[in-house]
């Protein structure tokens, strides 16, 4: 009969290593640019600062898109469902923002546009009876 010394394995058994997170927490990557994205948005939204659109625009397409979808990206690695949902989410949303703002509203009538705004915050989710 073979001695066992407490704590190793058993001969033959499947040895598991403790899981390494090959990235780092992404979380305060994704909090900061939905912050700060939103931050700089609802400054020209109060009519804070009417100019804060420009920056609010590249904040949501390089900050509040590209590195929250990075972080959403990089929380399905490290198995955080909930992470990868909401950061791939709101990274999305940004750079949707952005491509409705940028390109989409000039080349609405002005009259429409609060319409299609609202559509658009909506998600897309309307029908005829709620128009």
């Amino acid at each position: 009969m073979h001695n066992h010394e407490p704590g190793e394995p058993l001969e033959g058994a499947d040895v598991r290593l403790p899981a390494l997170q090959s990235v780092a927490d992404p979380a305060p990557l994704g909090l900061a640019a939905f912050a700060m994205t939103t931050f700089a948005l609802s400054l020209m939204n109060a009519n804070i600062w009417p100019a804060a659109i420009f920056p609010a625009l590249a904040l949501a397409l390089v900050y509040g898109g590209f590195a929250q979808l990075l972080a959403g990206m990089w929380e399905f690695v490290r198995k955080n469902t909930f992470g990868a949902l909401a950061f791939t989410s709101y990274g999305a949303f940004w750079i949707s923002y952005y491509v409705f703002v940028k390109f989409l509203v000039g080349a609405l009538k002005p009259a429409l546009v609060p319409s299609a705004a609202g559509v658009f915050l909506l998600g897309g989710r309307s029908s005829p009876s709620t128009c």
